[in-house]
């Protein structure tokens, strides 16, 4: 068994449809429990979409497709250049610390190992988790015309882990955007 704050490389896929538009991609997380996320966003062929890195109380990103980089604070507004939707970056931080997102906005219920099973929110959006061998688990997110079904299909031991792996500085040539 692995120490509670070891850091963890975490491979996932997901298809995320947005109203008609659909994509399959890679995400690569590297983790330190409760602390920091950063995530490497790749469509086929390792095309790269998005980088992203997440604190508790902040959130980064470069959006390779269309050279724009954000920070700020995090809302429902500050995932929107990603998703075309208004997803709280909350939800992302716990689904991927494996920790129950039920909050003010968002009812959750869980199974007899008190793991969250499904929760339901404002606009009916929801987010359910199936669980399969340790550590693979599915988890689906819906949220108006957004719908993510993400796999989580392995993860080790982040031997490499350096402090710039959770730095994200502004590439060159790319268009700053204010997040609030």
């Amino acid at each position: 068994m692995v120490p509670a704050s070891t850091p963890l490389l975490i491979q996932t896929k997901a298809q995320v449809k947005n109203g008609s538009e659909s994509n399959n991609v890679k995400i690569e997380i590297a983790l330190v429990p409760n602390k920091m996320i950063r995530m490497e966003v790749t469509a086929l062929l390792g095309y790269r979409v998005a980088s992203v890195v997440l604190t508790p109380q902040k959130i980064q990103y470069a959006i390779h497709t269309n050279q724009t980089y954000g920070e700020g604070n995090f809302s429902a507004r500050t995932m929107f250049p990603i998703f075309k939707q208004l997803i709280d970056p909350r939800i992302i931080w716990r689904v991927i610390n494996s920790q129950n997102p039920q909050s003010q906005d968002l009812v959750c219920q869980t199974d007899e190992k008190q793991r969250p099973i499904s929760c339901n929110g404002p606009q009916a959006s929801t987010v359910k988790w199936t669980y399969e061998e340790p550590p693979v688990r599915r988890i689906e997110i819906k949220s108006g015309k957004f719908e993510m079904n993400w796999l989580f299909k392995e993860q080790k031991v982040l031997t490499d882990s350096q402090t710039e792996t959770f730095v994200l500085k502004k590439p060159e040539g790319y268009k700053e955007i204010q997040l609030k």
